[in-house]
């Protein structure tokens, strides 16, 4: 089981009102969709800053070895016999 702590946070009344509304909708206890919302922000989170990460390696690459350039009409005509 996943150990738990307490917490004990103040919210504007809109927020808590929205939290409200879609655990009704959804059927579930406060907590979990302050679980949920909080894990969900924490993955986007992640995902930005491995988005950082790879223009960051881009950039660095592009630096040492240039600019390769568009094989895409190279592709097309190895795809349609024409070499």
């Amino acid at each position: 089981m996943i150990e738990k702590k307490q917490l004990t946070v103040r919210l504007p009344k809109s927020v808590i009102e929205y939290i409200q509304e879609k655990a009704k909708k959804e059927k579930k206890a406060l907590n979990d969709v302050m679980t949920d919302i909080t894990e969900e922000y924490m993955k986007w989170h992640e995902s930005e800053q491995l988005l950082q990460d790879i223009f960051v390696i881009r950039e660095r690459v592009k630096n040492e070895y240039g600019v390769h350039p568009d094989s895409t009409e190279e592709i097309r005509d190895l795809r349609d016999g024409d070499r």
